[in-house]
């Protein structure tokens, strides 16, 4: 039997709260939400988007055959719309974006961008998808500067009301203060809905596909400037997009103990699961330099205690969370 923790009010009352605010009263801890994509293709549609961003009125024309073709030939992806308060793509033309990651490295997420006229789209996307040739589409190609970060912050209100509450402002916030700055390679982008709304605001850092929750303007300096204790953040984060749940859990373990420095590692993850609610995980680092090196082996499982969620209409319901029973950690001689 699961044991169920109620904090703040009667479960009858949920659905008439936010859910991202029910979320956070019962002290959810996120990780373990992100989703395991390896590929996102990501295409500027700009709003107002519908409940399904597919029927939007600037949706760009064939883009969703191609969507629906490539995931009938068995293409595994994520797709998201997005804009920009402050990017401007030139006049009939439309931002592209795949980001992907392959095999069990915690490598960044690879970077592939065009910006190509509205009636390309459907084409450029068909290709990011397929691995296809790219050479037709070269002019359109688009090349951020050097360490580009890229932040899609969830401000899907007619999908979610919690993302356009929560998440607008916050996308704002980062744009105002940190956006377009020469010292600091960002960009801040509105998405459309990629789940966990009950989290909200949340965003995806890309390259390296992080996913957060319930980001609060006084911890932003910590999240974009990575200045100061990573633990600050660590009941914020959701897990590395592209792995499993057992595995974000350790390796945000991991994350904490060994600070920003951990962004940089070369990482690999495997992953023995030991029963339906237990698994064994390691990582496997390594500086780019090699200085250094060495594993972290952590015993996680599902914890017995779960937290309600509700809200937004929805009647009280049951999160399962995540516990690290064991970490161990062994540097390289």
């Amino acid at each position: 039997m699961f044991e169920t923790v109620e904090v703040g009010c009667a479960a009858g009352s949920l659905s008439k709260r936010y859910c991202a605010q029910v979320s956070a009263m019962h002290h959810e801890d996120p990780i373990g939400s992100a989703p395991g994509h390896l590929v996102y293709l990501l295409a500027e549609v700009p709003l107002p988007w519908q409940h399904e961003v597919e029927r939007s009125v600037h949706f760009p024309a064939g883009l969703n055959e191609v969507l629906q073709q490539a995931a009938g030939r068995g293409r595994k992806f994520r797709f998201l719309a997005f804009a920009s308060d402050r990017i401007a793509s030139p006049a009939g033309c439309r931002r592209i974006i795949r980001f992907s990651r392959e095999g069990p490295s915690l490598a960044l997420f690879g970077r592939k961008e065009y910006v190509a006229p509205e009636r390309q789209v459907a084409a450029v996307a068909e290709a990011l998808l397929a691995g296809g040739e790219l050479s037709a589409f070269e002019d359109c190609a688009a090349e951020p500067a050097e360490g580009t970060r890229d932040l899609f912050v969830c401000t899907h209100g007619s999908h979610d009301v919690c993302c356009g509450k929560f998440g607008y402002p916050l996308y704002k916030e980062i744009e105002e203060r940190y956006a377009g700055r020469e010292d600091l390679p960002l960009r801040v982008w509105r998405t459309s809905h990629f789940g966990g709304h009950r989290h909200a605001p949340t965003l995806i850092d890309f390259p390296e596909g992080r996913y957060w929750a319930q980001l609060r303007p006084e911890l932003l300096d910590t999240l974009i400037r990575r200045n100061g204790d990573v633990e600050r953040l660590a009941r914020h984060y959701r897990g590395a997009g592209g792995i499993g749940a057992f595995e974000q859990v350790a390796e945000r373990a991991a994350f904490v103990r060994e600070g920003w420095s951990w962004i940089g590692y070369e990482k690999r993850v495997a992953v023995d699961k030991t029963d339906d609610r237990s698994a064994r995980v390691m990582i496997e680092y390594r500086s780019s330099d090699g200085a250094e090196q060495g594993m972290y082996e952590a015993q996680v499982r599902i914890s017995q205690t779960t937290v309600i969620t509700g809200g937004c209409g929805h009647e009280a319901g049951e999160a399962k969370q995540y516990e690290l029973a064991e970490l161990c950690g062994r540097k390289a001689q």
